[in-house]
C-alpha cells in the first residue's frame, strides 16, 4: 500500500506506456482509480506516455464482467486523465528495431 501512496502523493508522477500493462479491472478501479483522483483533486502534475490514443486506452480500459461492458468504469478514468493531461500525438520512426 504503500506504493500506492508514493504515487498518489509524489510531487510529479509520470505513467509511462500505458494500457501496455496487463491491467484487470480491480487494478484500473482500486489502484489506477486511486491515484489518479487523489492527484486530479491535488493538481498534482502527472504525465501519460503511450501507444494509444485516447479513444483506443479507453476502449483498453473497458473490461468485460459478466458478459457486460464495463465502459462506465472505463470513461471515469478517462475523465481523470484528460483533466490531468492534454493528448499530443508523436509519430516517428520506430528505433527499438
Amino acid at each position: 500500500m504503500k506504493k500506492i501512496e508514493f504515487a498518489k502523493e509524489t510531487e510529479i508522477l509520470m505513467l509511462d506506456d500505458i494500457g501496455a500493462e496487463a491491467m484487470t479491472a480491480w487494478t484500473r478501479d482500486e489502484v489506477l482509480g486511486a491515484i489518479l483522483q487523489f492527484r486530479m483533486q491535488e493538481e498534482l502534475p502527472t504525465f501519460f506516455s503511450s501507444n494509444y490514443n485516447m479513444k483506443q486506452l479507453e476502449a483498453h480500459l473497458t473490461f468485460t464482467q459478466n458478459g457486460m461492458e464495463e465502459q462506465l468504469k472505463a470513461r471515469r478514468i478517462m475523465e481523470r486523465i484528460r483533466f490531468l493531461s492534454k493528448e499530443v500525438p508523436l509519430e516517428g520512426k520506430n528505433r527499438r528495431k
